[in-house]
């Protein structure tokens, strides 16, 4: 994932929102905001809401999350690589591979470490489509078009959905001229050129 705008670290909570979906991170961003707007309407709004005393401990309330959040997003970027970062590859070198199930181990937990991973869910679709799941293909089909940004994956996942309307795991057919086996999803963009068959000999 892409560096985050600068702007995005100063609300608690909201880096780890942008950047997973995380619950606990929204609990902290709407948190805050409760807090803050209490300690606004407190001070400037209704004065005699509290007491000085009071109105003390809830700004100290803010200071200290606001303070607390900022510092804990700077050690989250200081941090070492996480080590699972790259699961992604060698889950994608285990599918070519034809190691399915370890593929689909790998596949899985990227998605139990972030269920918004749009390459991970599109690959684990169509390795369940190789191993003769189309029911589990669809369903995972079904849960990435309903995710922001799977319009860019949108001709992958018509030609999932085609080889699953046809009951084909995409393997080559014999009475197909040029058939060959579907290479790991990229991004939708221009299409390729079709493979060049040899003409016949005179």
């Amino acid at each position: 994932m892409g560096r985050m705008p600068w702007a995005t670290y100063l609300w608690p909570g909201l880096p780890q929102i942008c950047r997973v979906g995380s619950w606990p991170g929204l609990g902290l961003a709407v948190g805050f905001a409760v807090l803050l707007n209490l300690a606004l309407a407190g001070t400037f709004l209704w004065s005699g809401l509290f007491t000085p005393g009071a109105r003390k401990l809830i700004w100290a309330a803010v200071a200290i999350t606001w303070i607390g959040s900022a510092v804990a997003a700077r050690l989250r970027r200081e941090a070492p690589p996480d080590p699972d970062g790259d699961l992604y590859p060698h889950a994608l070198g285990q599918y070519l591979k034809g190691n399915w199930f370890e593929a689909e181990q790998i596949f899985a937990r990227l998605l139990d470490r972030n269920p918004r991973d749009l390459e991970a869910r599109l690959m684990l679709a169509t390795l369940l489509r190789h191993t003769g799941r189309p029911q589990e293909a669809a369903t995972q089909l079904d849960r990435l078009e309903g995710l922001e940004g799977s319009g860019k994956w949108a001709l992958e996942i018509a030609r999932e959905r085609r080889f699953l309307a046809e009951g084909t795991a995409g393997a080559p057919r014999s009475d197909t001229p040029g058939a060959e086996e579907p290479r790991p999803p990229t991004p939708a963009g221009p299409p390729e050129s079709a493979p060049v068959v040899g003409a016949a000999a005179a």
